[in-house]
């Protein structure tokens, strides 16, 4: 193992914010529905019926929903972009270690990414699983097997 450093490469913060806004969005959505129906069969009501309280819980429901919709689209935007960070330094680190020819990032599982690489001296990997060391440091078995054969 070389002493170089790698920039840092985090997948899982970005999975959770996605969990995150997929459990707000499914909290916010049907809270949303709920006080636009409650708020329309309340303007139905006779005057007398329409009383502050109920007003008042409408408008903390759709607010609620409204809120949680908003924080839920701020953490998908953390997400996308957390991800997309993580892919571009992937390739950095990868660029690093093995100084392809050229290579093709494939997609990522959560514990290792496909990729398609050609070595400077025209050695080709189709297909190959990239995992990351500590340090996030990548490490392509194939490349090592076919630097490392087996006596």
């Amino acid at each position: 193992m070389d002493a170089r450093t790698y920039a840092e490469v985090d997948y899982l913060t970005p999975m959770m914010h996605l969990g995150i806004a997929g459990i707000l969005v499914v909290f916010g959505i049907p809270l949303l529905l709920h006080g636009l129906f409650r708020r329309r069969r309340f303007s139905r009501l006779r005057d007398g019926e329409q009383t502050w309280k109920a007003r008042s819980s409408i408008r903390v429901q759709l607010l609620t929903g409204g809120v949680a919709l908003l924080i839920a689209a701020v953490f998908g935007a953390l997400s996308w972009n957390g991800y997309e960070r993580s892919t571009r330094h992937l390739e950095a680190n990868i660029v690093q270690r093995y100084h392809p020819s050229s290579f093709e990032l494939g997609y990522w599982n959560g514990s290792w990414a496909t990729i398609d690489i050609t070595l400077p001296d025209g050695t080709r990997f189709p297909d190959s699983i990239v995992m990351l060391r500590a340090g996030s440091e990548p490490f392509i078995e194939d490349i090592w097997y076919h630097h490392n054969p087996k006596p």
